[in-house]
């Protein structure tokens, strides 16, 4: 074998799943096990889909539709005995505008401001909202209209971690490297597309140009991998080299 046949069979595949793994691994790693703060009109959608935050204290839906209101407090769950169809309870003094009443106390005098009752707690349906980082891509299928985007997020995040440390190793690089492309296809069509589409690909900023061929690039190398397969210094190799070797002798047998 020459020299150029070694590196095309062996270097290349193995580089191409380094930096496959490189790409793949750390977000993976990063949407499922860091924490993000998300903004309030995120956090609002990501409540209406059923997302809840690490402190949140799971507001009702009829709470989560008044997201445009703030300082909502939350109404408590009704009880057994209680009757049915009570409404919630008004907005606190502050998001009323009536915080210039001063309580008084039986008598006629205003009450110190040691006896004064505690401010209700404000618990606003628009709060921040922290939970895993993949829910960012849950947000991004939601607003490309794909059913069940949290299902999504949770998959893609589960190859990007999964698949990252498999095609790393050679260890059914050809089903990864398939996910891989599927993946990186969908987010060029979600992020990459609309923009090349609205000023045209002479006319990118540098750091949307670097976005749109970072994805070009590795969906190329995740495709190549599906086509060509891990290349001799992987696991599938190994393991279904010696599978085939293993077959005719068995049939010898």
């Amino acid at each position: 074998m020459s020299p150029s046949q070694f590196a095309a069979t062996n270097v290349l595949p193995l580089l191409g799943r380094i930096v496959l793994c490189l790409a793949f691994l750390p977000q993976g790693w990063n949407n499922l096990m860091r924490d993000v703060e998300y903004t309030a009109r995120d956090a609002q959608r990501l409540r209406e889909l059923g997302v809840r935050g690490i402190t949140d204290p799971d507001p009702a839906k009829a709470d989560v539709a008044l997201g445009a209101v703030r300082g909502w407090q939350v109404p408590p769950e009704p009880d057994a005995g209680s009757p049915q169809g009570t409404t919630p309870p008004a907005p606190p003094a502050a998001a009323t505008g009536a915080d210039d009443a001063k309580p008084v106390a039986p008598g006629g005098r205003e009450r110190p401001q040691a006896e004064r009752p505690p401010a209700p707690e404000r618990l606003s349906p628009l709060a921040p909202l922290t939970q895993r980082g993949l829910y960012t891509l849950a947000l991004m299928a939601d607003r490309a209209r794909l059913p069940m985007p949290t299902a999504i997020a949770w998959a893609v995040a589960s190859v990007q971690l999964v698949g990252g440390a498999c095609v790393m190793l050679g260890l059914f690089s050809r089903v990864w490297g398939l996910l891989m492309s599927v993946i990186l296809s969908a987010l060029f069509v979600m992020t990459s597309l609309p923009a090349v589409k609205a000023h045209g690909p002479f006319a990118l900023g540098a750091e949307q140009q670097n976005m749109v061929l970072a994805q070009l690039g590795l969906f190329v190398l995740a495709l190549g991998t599906f086509l060509v397969g891990p290349g001799a210094l992987s696991l599938d190799r190994a393991i279904f080299r010696r599978s085939r070797r293993s077959a005719p002798a068995a049939k010898r047998a």
